[in-house]
């Protein structure tokens, strides 16, 4: 009995196993590496089991996300039951909808709790992610909604962004009036498809990598620290647009400051 409950112990605290092939419950941190395909291997159940009991959309998980892996065949989407509110604080790449997702609420949830007017957030901000109570997220009715991100009309994106070079750059600014890198981008790619407001390293965290760069990519750049910090439109010929310090302009990527610092191109 004492050998169990230090195992026991060991799978639920720590989020690791001694052993691939467990069938205890057990809370895991999301490490670099890391696939819903691998858990599947190492807990010895089904994915399908692992997404309904984290409530799950999709494949897609993110480091330091905690997940929930339960005993096969004993599935139970998780709840919270303490009456007291989590608290989470931002990090580098993270957005309202990937917060939202981690803790399966909706966007509208986290702003209302926390009385924010736009999806701007800063690194280190507190940010309250549950009211206490369970709620289910409100569908947003049709008139109201722009379409989930699937795909995107490339040549509009160019066309779009171009009508705005020239906007000074403005830290945190999301209109014509003045942009950031960032804010650019939300502008821009908003026009067509409802996206957060998000980091570089969090829009980078959004999309998927591509092989062969096109017109409408998104390429991006590490500039002033590790990791992806700055990022644009490809519009072809070698060029990209963004905004940089000198505002909303167009660039050659294959100048010795840009390319030394290309980080690769990616889309929704």
């Amino acid at each position: 009995m004492k050998k169990k409950f230090i195992a026991l112990f060991t799978a639920t605290v720590f989020g690791t196993s001694l052993y691939s092939t467990t069938a205890m419950a057990a809370t895991i941190k999301v490490k670099s590496g890391d696939t819903l395909s691998k858990y599947s291997k190492q807990y010895n159940i089904a994915v399908s089991e692992i997404k309904t009991a984290n409530k799950l959309s999709s494949d897609r998980i993110y480091i330091g996300q905690n997940l929930y892996i339960p005993e096969k065949g004993k599935v139970v989407a998780k709840t919270s039951t303490s009456p007291s509110s989590v608290v989470y604080t931002v990090k580098s790449g993270d957005s309202l909808s990937l917060i939202a997702k981690k803790y399966g609420t909706t966007v509208t949830q986290l702003k209302s709790w926390n009385g924010l007017k736009s999806d701007l957030i800063r690194i280190g901000q507190k940010l309250k992610v549950t009211s206490g109570t369970v709620t289910s997220p409100v569908a947003p009715t049709p008139s109201s909604t722009k379409p989930a991100v699937s795909s995107i009309n490339k040549a509009k994106l160019v066309q779009d962004a171009k009508t705005v070079v020239g906007s000074p750059y403005k830290w945190g600014g999301t209109n014509p009036s003045g942009f950031d890198c960032s804010g650019f981008i939300y502008y821009v790619v908003n026009k067509q498809k409802n996206v957060s407001r998000s980091t570089v390293a969090g829009y980078w965290n959004m999309m998927k990598p591509v092989s062969t760069l096109s017109v409408g990519d998104f390429v991006y750049y590490e500039t002033y620290k590790k990791g992806p910090s700055h990022m644009g439109i490809y519009v072809g010929n070698g060029k990209f647009i963004h905004s940089g310090s000198q505002g909303v302009q167009i660039s050659d990527m294959n100048i010795s400051y840009w390319k030394s610092r290309y980080l690769g191109a990616r889309q929704f």
